[in-house]
């Protein structure tokens, strides 16, 4: 039995509005934006200034959100890419070099201001730079879901900052920290695989290394300081 005009009707209006869900989601965990929201929480949840609060935020939105969006935006009007979502392995490693270097500058910049600021955040500028270094040597050979890397390395970021005890806000960090793992991050995996970007093997790959990234360089990096 054929569907009625309706049904079709309604399957159409599901699979759009799935549609507009799942970039929705996307557009929102776009890692471009996780660094300075995951600085943020960190500045709020370990009692910054107004001021430092920010000029790290300031940082962070033109080093590791304008700057990368701009040279994004630039390769797609020159057709040197086809979308931005960035399907294709081979055509994110432009974009990895020159985030690298506007993430190293963020670092020296945020380095400078660490008289007045808590060292945690000069640390996680650090692993924002070497989770994006060791992501350009991964994209070299393989593909992974940097949406999905993203959402885990934020979840991860709260749940050391909670089990480490640098923060008098344990319930909220350790709340921040589930919602990311357990809420958002499944979200994110279900939108990029519905809008065909990655399959679940890349997906599972940037969710593992973001996790197992993020302890290793949290570990060596406040260990070496």
């Amino acid at each position: 039995m054929e569907p009625s005009p309706v049904d079709s009707t309604l399957n159409i209006f599901d699979r759009f509005a799935e549609e507009g869900s799942a970039r929705l989601i996307s557009d929102l965990g776009n890692p471009l934006l996780m660094p300075p929201a995951v600085l943020l929480g960190a500045c709020l949840l370990l009692g910054q200034s107004p001021i430092s609060t920010l000029q790290v935020i300031g940082i962070a939105v033109l080093c590791y959100s304008v700057l990368p969006f701009l040279l994004t935006l630039f390769l797609y009007r020159r057709g040197i890419i086809h979308s931005l979502d960035l399907p294709l392995r081979k055509t994110r490693t432009v974009l990895y070099a020159f985030s690298i270097i506007s993430a190293t500058i963020a670092s020296l910049i945020i380095y400078q201001l660490t008289p007045t600021l808590h060292f945690f955040i000069f640390i996680l500028s650090l692993v924002f730079l070497a989770n994006l270094t060791i992501s350009f040597l991964l994209n070299l050979r393989w593909k992974v879901s940097v949406h999905s890397a993203s959402v885990a390395v934020a979840g991860t970021v709260y749940y050391l900052m909670f089990l480490w005890g640098i923060t008098e806000y344990h319930l909220i960090t350790l709340i921040l920290s589930l919602i990311h793992l357990l809420l958002l991050l499944p979200l994110m995996m279900w939108a990029r695989y519905h809008l065909s970007v990655h399959s679940l093997t890349e997906l599972s790959g940037g969710t593992t290394a973001g996790i197992l990234l993020t302890i290793i360089e949290l570990i060596i990096f406040t260990n070496l300081w």
